[in-house]
């Protein structure tokens, strides 16, 4: 009898697991539309394929980290003097 109980059980979690992917990819999408509107060429090719994929949008972030991070450090020391 538990074995009945589960198997609905089971199912929606693979619909959720379902819903939950296309709405991660979904988010995905979006956001490489938006950033190929701002980066250049050469980045966005990197974007549309593959493992590659995943190193520009390491690169992008460390990148964006960075400038943030010195950004931040000047403003900060400018308006603390």
């Amino acid at each position: 009898m538990s074995r009945k109980k589960q198997a609905p059980k089971n199912k929606q979690q693979a619909s959720n697991k379902k819903q939950q992917d296309s709405v991660f990819k979904e988010a995905w999408e979006n956001m490489s539309e938006d950033m190929a509107r701002v980066m250049p060429a050469f980045l966005v090719k990197g974007l549309q394929g593959g493992k590659r994929k995943a190193w520009v949008m390491v690169a992008i972030t460390f990148v964006e980290l960075v400038v943030l991070g010195v950004v931040g450090k000047f403003a900060y020391d400018w308006f603390t003097k």
